[in-house]
């Protein structure tokens, strides 16, 4: 039964954030009125549920998965009087079989890659997502240049890119299933909430570093 406790503790542990996120989310929810007011033909339930599943899951990543450093790491680190960079640095790419590691870089960044085409038609696109996927990594790895016990690995950025293209593959999948049951009505070239998944990404990232 300990054993059990222990367990469920530590899942709702790594799903909790903190009160602070709640300040970013307003913001996202303010930004997201912003862009919805300027294109009326955006379905608002869509753009909103896909909104706050992708703040909470940057959320959850950023803090709990990868680790990215935080203000109060640095404070800690500096308080010891240990220097704040520490690089551990790895940029062999894959050799020999996959490990399990690997394979969790992969699932993590499944969401990232369904959730941005909900948001934003603009992410209807592979290589915007891989872009993405690519581009937010590197953020991560170097970041982790500050960090005590992360290592800043090429692999990582090479599985998160794949967990992103997976996810969008996913979200295609669904489209095809999902339309083929109803009518397909051709949306607007414009595309007001193209800037979205971005803001959605930094702000995810700015609060999990204050945090």
């Amino acid at each position: 039964m300990e054993i059990q406790l222990g367990l469920f503790e530590a899942i709702l542990d790594l799903l909790f954030l903190r009160p602070i996120f709640f300040v970013g989310l307003i913001f996202v929810g303010v930004s997201l009125y912003w862009f919805l007011r300027k294109d009326n033909t955006v379905p608002k339930i869509k753009a909103v549920v896909g909104s706050i599943l992708m703040y909470y899951f940057l959320g959850i990543l950023f803090r709990n998965v990868v680790g990215i450093p935080t203000l109060n790491e640095f404070f800690r680190i500096t308080g010891f009087g240990e220097s704040i960079f520490n690089p551990n640095v790895n940029l062999i790419p894959i050799v020999g079989e996959i490990d399990f590691e690997f394979m969790l870089n992969i699932l993590a960044f499944i969401p990232l890659g369904f959730l941005c085409p909900i948001i934003s038609r603009s992410y209807e696109q592979v290589k915007r997502i891989a872009l993405l996927g690519v581009v937010l990594s590197l953020a991560i790895e170097i970041s982790q240049l500050f960090t005590l016990h992360r290592a800043t690995d090429i692999n990582d950025v090479i599985a998160n890119t794949l967990g992103a293209i997976v996810g969008f593959l996913c979200f295609r999948l669904c489209v095809v299933i999902f339309r083929a049951k109803g009518k397909h009505s051709d949306s607007p070239k414009v595309d007001s909430m193209r800037f979205l998944p971005a803001l959605i990404v930094v702000t995810a990232f700015i609060f999990t570093f204050i945090s």
